[in-house]
């Protein structure tokens, strides 16, 4: 990658994007979810007046970030934007093709021609929207993240053929058959290459898993509360990343403020456009004038 390492020189002390995700998210959240470094503090032994947890929210503390999937050979798999808006308990996410043009190049040209920070404010000019925050991960730990949210359900959108390393077999599925989405499902479908609707069908995948997982997630309240600093972890290790600790601890609040009202928040907003003879995509003005209403 060309992109020098940006991971916070500060120790993260708790083992979640997606975030999220913000994924955090993940994929990102979610990791939704979109979620920043955790570090707890140490509890008064006898503090007689304790600091007041905030429990409403405005737009103000809201937060947008960028996650990307990659393959070993630095290909991306899947760029995913999450808007969190605690205010409204809700958390867009926004599925990108690595292949959407982008001034004369493509995201994914310009990700490994200058890195995820070029790319992150790119993919901000294109849409007309500020991104603050960006994170990288790898699809081995996109699977990782996606199996400690758990397991969620998508509805195909084409017929899929995936290799079960359980029973040593192929498995095959039909159009608008629901699955069970685990790690390794996931990373079958964003990286699939043999859908008769191309790359356009693995963006509107990379949507639907990110934000069927961060609800999978957020449904178990209390497993959700006890994770979030793990799934962080996962998503933090390796990553590239201008996320800090200070970052997430601003943030943690909201996101458990979230889980604690909210069992599904996430939904996808799958760009419109179109498909250019040789592969790249481009985003409509419609969509991008649009997107200031969905994100407020």
């Amino acid at each position: 990658m060309s992109a020098k390492k940006q991971n916070s020189g500060v120790t993260v002390a708790v083992v979640y994007a997606v975030a999220l995700a913000v994924f955090l998210v993940v994929f990102g959240v979610i990791g939704f979810l979109a979620i920043k470094n955790f570090v707890p503090g140490a509890e008064a032994e006898n503090s007689e007046a304790e600091e007041s947890v905030q429990t409403t929210y405005s737009e103000d503390d809201s937060s947008t970030i960028l996650y990307t999937v990659s393959n070993s050979q630095n290909k991306l798999l899947s760029i995913v934007i999450t808007k969190f808006m605690p205010s409204t308990q809700k958390i867009v996410i926004i599925p990108l093709s690595p292949y959407t043009k982008c001034g004369e190049s493509t995201l994914q040209d310009v990700y490994q021609q200058s890195g995820i920070g070029e790319m992150t404010g790119q993919v901000g000019t294109l849409l007309n929207i500020k991104i603050e925050k960006y994170m990288t991960m790898s699809d081995t730990t996109f699977s990782e993240v996606i199996n400690l949210m758990g397991n969620s359900m998508i509805t195909l959108l084409e017929d899929f053929e995936m290799y079960d390393k359980a029973s040593d077999n192929y498995i095959q599925y039909k159009r608008d058959d629901k699955i069970s989405v685990d790690g390794d499902t996931a990373v079958a479908l964003i990286s699939n290459e043999e859908f008769i609707g191309g790359y356009s069908t693995n963006m509107k995948l990379s949507g639907e898993i990110a934000a069927s997982s961060a609800n999978a997630f957020f449904s178990h309240t209390e497993y959700a509360r006890n994770n979030i600093d793990l799934v962080f972890k996962k998503q933090y290790t390796g990553a590239d990343t201008n996320m800090s600790n200070e970052d997430y601890n601003k943030m943690k609040n909201a996101i458990v403020y979230v889980i604690e009202n909210s069992s599904s928040p996430a939904y996808s907003l799958t760009p419109t456009g179109g498909w250019n003879e040789d592969g790249t995509f481009e985003i409509s003005d419609e969509f991008i004038s649009q997107l200031d209403g969905y994100l407020s």
